[in-house]
């Protein structure tokens, strides 16, 4: 019959067997302290065994048969447990079990402590973690409470197989000693091997990591390696070191056989009301460039680039910052993969920024690098904002008295710096007034009124189209009123609802010839912008005249998620002279072209998203846009379409039309393939971008190969081959090679820098 310590009626020894339960908890949870186990408390414990017994004269205590030990959740269980109080030492032996509070399951023959349970052995460990991760060790040492060493030790995240659990797991690592330090926090490895499915790989002498007790240590990350047409063979390392805790660096080299090696460096530093991000690389070398239309080989010279990003959080209604991009040469970044974010033109800015309930306010220095090599683009001069401010300042809904509504003010200042000789420099301040109120009728009229002024000052010199400097002033205002009826019906699964919307804007006839246009250049209606009273993107420019829009939106909204959206509208001008939108903007003519959406989503399988604009003479088409995917078990398919026509007024001169389709199907649970590939449909027509890859998903290994081919410029450093692999291991992290970048030489149509 088991026996419970509270069934015991002797003080001596309840106070005995008390000692004893406790100190047996400590010493198992110093026993594994590699994993991060805190001691137990003094909170009651539960003491279960087939016989309990005290030796007065040997000062022992012995618990044996189905020892059960139960204290806020952990649970040790053993053959035989043996407490000598005159040695101050605990032994467990047979079947020792110790089950913590996370579920990690530490089984070993035999655990002995002394000292306190500062000096400990432990024989026959093994420990399954809650993930399924396990440890094994022939024996281990404890000691000064602080380091515990592991014999002949085993690492491995793979589970066992089924029918043959004694069968060489898919991989481990097997050390001849595994130390923990919990001074230093770190787990250390001696004679290291990585085996694969029991054959040894790869030796490693020594090799350390944190113990998860951290979240940052110092040392070696993994490295990456491969080989690439221009820059051949590279491997890449990096040391990360935790400075403190409110800084870091990590500093690199990438080693090549036909490039000098570059050097990487990353900062990165918190205050109590600040933060610094900084990040470059250093080089010397040779690149490819374009003169005159040809490819031109540069020699060699110091290369490099820099990032950082600062922020400071002033006070709770100012804060302050700066973004930096940086690089040697349009090529270079793109050549040694650093990531852009798929950026041609850098940014460079300091600013500061004013929060204050609904007001906003913001003053900031901009200055830009261009990337792009083809040459048309590199001749465009693109000026620095030095500076730009703006301000909003929004009232409150029903301020306005007498008219009901809410109240808006916004100011702005502008400059645009050039190089001498090479364009304007323009001056801007502006301020604008508005107010806006909204009405809902007795039978479901929704109106929006919006009554607007504003006034812009220019102050230019070396002006483009005059030899002089001047000085321009325009003044506008507009009326705008927004109607909408949407009308509703709900069914068992969805709901439907048709909403008609017509809008009419009020606005003079201003002389606008005289105005340069720096920021509103890029127009192009579609269906998000339509019912705009103003559709230029800036303020250089301005609608004027009246104009009315009127539209149809109709839709079917499940509960569920799933919807099927339709959208259909135009705008008409009142005048037919004096039209200030470019050609190919849809709003150039009276008449606008007309605009739709079509949207929907059918739970998680399927999505629609299709944008269109027709001309409004002939309904010819003059831009569609698709986003479509469909997922069917196993198989996924997306394809993301665009044609769109030449757009005045802007370096757009061509009819774009281009394709991207991908797909990836699911062979099995751990199998997948997939690809894509991006055609220019245009005016010089041709693959620009195709993937293949190839991916496996294991429980503890998985891995990837993808083959990629772009057809650009040699002169944008993204032209070639390349084939990327990917291996990762669980809880070790990912390993990455890049092979076989090889270039795939000078291509005449199909070379086009997309």
């Amino acid at each position: 019959m088991a026996l419970s310590i509270f069934n015991i009626r002797k003080n001596k020894g309840i106070r005995v067997c008390q000692t004893l339960i406790r100190t047996v908890l400590v010493s198992v949870c110093l026993a594994f302290p590699a994993f991060a186990l805190e001691s137990p408390s003094d909170a009651p414990v539960d003491l279960q065994a087939d016989s309990l017994s005290h030796d007065e004269a040997a000062q022992t205590v012995t618990a044996t048969g189905n020892v059960i030990m139960v204290q806020e959740g952990r649970t040790l269980k053993a053959d035989r447990v043996v407490y000598d109080l005159k040695a101050d030492t605990v032994v467990a032996v047979g079947h020792v079990e110790f089950i913590d509070l996370n579920g990690d399951r530490h089984l070993a023959e035999k655990v002995k402590f002394n000292d306190a349970m500062k000096n400990g052995f432990v024989e026959g460990l093994k420990t399954i973690l809650a993930d399924g991760s396990r440890f094994t060790a022939k024996k281990g040492d404890h000691e000064g409470g602080i380091t515990t060493t592991m014999y002949d030790a085993t690492y491995t995240p793979c589970e066992p197989c089924k029918n043959d659990p004694d069968h060489p797991p898919l991989w481990q690592i097997r050390a001849a000693e595994v130390k923990h330090d919990k001074s230093d926090k770190t787990i250390s490895y001696k004679n290291a091997r990585f085996e694969w499915m029991g054959v040894p790989l790869v030796y490693l002498p020594y090799f350390e990591h944190p113990d998860g007790t951290v979240k940052r240590k110092s040392g070696f990350l993994t490295p990456s390696a491969g080989y690439k047409s221009d820059l051949g063979v590279f491997v890449e390392s990096r040391y990360y070191w935790s400075i403190a805790p409110e800084k870091d660096a990590t500093l690199g080299v990438i080693a090549m056989a036909r490039q000098a090696p570059v050097a990487t460096a990353e900062w990165r530093q918190r205050w109590a009301d600040a933060q610094l991000k900084a990040k470059g690389s250093l080089t010397y070398s040779d690149y490819v460039d374009r003169e005159h239309d040809i490819s031109v080989r540069q020699n060699k010279k110091w290369r490099g680039h820099i990032f950082a990003d600062a922020l400071w959080d002033i006070n709770e209604k100012w804060r302050a910052g700066s973004e930096i991009k940086l690089s040697s040469d349009d090529q270079y970044l793109r050549q040694y993969d650093f990531e852009t974010g798929n950026d041609d033109i850098l940014e460079n800015q300091v600013y500061f920024e004013r929060f204050s309930g609904r007001n906003y306010a913001v003053g900031r220095l901009l200055g830009f690098q261009d990337l792009r090599v083809d040459e048309p683009a590199k001749n465009l001069d693109q000026p620095d904002v030095l500076p730009e401010i703006q301000a909003s300042f929004l009232g409150e809904p029903g301020s306005m008295p007498l008219i009901g509504g809410r109240w808006s003010l916004e100011g702005s200042a502008l400059g645009l710096r050039r190089e001498s000789d090479s364009g304007q420099d323009v001056n801007r301040v502006g301020l604008g007034v508005g107010w806006q109120r909204r009405l809902v009728s007795d039978f479901g009229l929704v109106s929006v009124l919006n009554a607007n002024a504003r006034s812009e000052s220019y102050f230019l010199q070396d002006r483009n189209d005059k030899s002089s400097d001047g000085t321009e002033t325009r003044t506008f205002a507009s009326l705008d009123a927004k109607t909408s009826y949407p009308l509703a019906r709900s069914f068992e699964k969805f709901q439907m609802v048709v909403e008609p919307v017509a809008s009419m804007t009020l606005a003079p006839d201003v002389n606008q010839e005289d105005i340069p246009n720096e920021d509103s250049q890029d127009v192009q209606i579609d269906a998000s912008n339509l019912f705009e009273s103003n559709r230029f993107p800036g303020l250089d420019q301005v609608e004027d005249q009246s104009h009315v829009t009127y539209g149809l939106r109709t839709g079917l909204y499940g509960y569920d998620g799933s919807y099927g959206d339709v959208f259909f509208g135009q705008s008409q001008r009142l005048e037919n002279n004096d039209n200030p939108f470019v050609p190919g903007s849809g709003l150039d003519e009276k008449g606008s072209d007309f605009v739709g959406q079509i949207s929907g989503r059918y739970k998680e399988e399927y999505s629609l998203d299709y944008r269109f604009q027709l001309a409004n003479d002939d309904l010819a088409p003059q831009r569609h846009e698709i986003d479509a995917s469909a997922s069917f078990d196993s198989l996924t398919l997306s394809t993301r379409y665009l044609f769109a026509k030449s757009l005045g007024g802007t370096d757009i001169v061509e009819t774009r039309e281009q394709i991207e389709n991908a797909a990836s199907y699911y062979i099995n649970d751990r199998w997948r393939i997939r690809g894509s590939a991006r055609h220019d449909l245009g005016e010089d027509p041709g693959l620009r971008e195709a993937n293949v890859g190839l991916d496996y998903f294991g429980q503890c290994f998985s891995w990837s190969v993808t083959g990629r081919r772009n057809l650009t410029e040699d002169t944008s450093g993204d032209n070639g081959t390349e084939v990327l692999f990917r291996i990762g291991l669980k809880n070790l992290g990912e390993f990455e090679a890049a092979g076989l970048k090889l270039s795939s030489g000078h291509h005449d149509a199909a070379d086009k820098n997309e």
